[in-house]
């Protein structure tokens, strides 16, 4: 199995609008093939926000690559804080 959990940052007024964000982007990307779970997770913090996914392979991850990206056009730069962080595991 392959994990990926991409880390945002957004800036405290705009946490709701980002979170917003990442529910369309969940839609967005559908159940394509090898995708197991997908979801939004809020930090402890009240604002650091994660999308986790679970997935059958790194290969599935990538091929769902265009369906994740498909509507970043929408993300408003001025949302965040600072870059994002991407992080990806394989199972042992």
């Amino acid at each position: 199995m392959y994990l990926t959990i991409a880390i945002h940052h957004p800036r405290p007024e705009h946490v709701a609008a980002f979170t917003d964000y990442m529910q369309r982007v969940r839609a967005a990307t559908g159940e394509p093939p090898g995708l197991i779970e997908f979801r939004g997770w809020r930090g402890s913090d009240g604002k650091t926000l994660a999308g986790v996914a679970t997935w059958e392979s790194e290969q599935a991850f990538r091929d769902a690559l265009p369906l994740i990206g498909s509507i970043r056009d929408q993300r408003n730069p001025e949302w965040s804080e600072r870059p994002d962080e991407l992080l990806m595991f394989e199972s042992f």
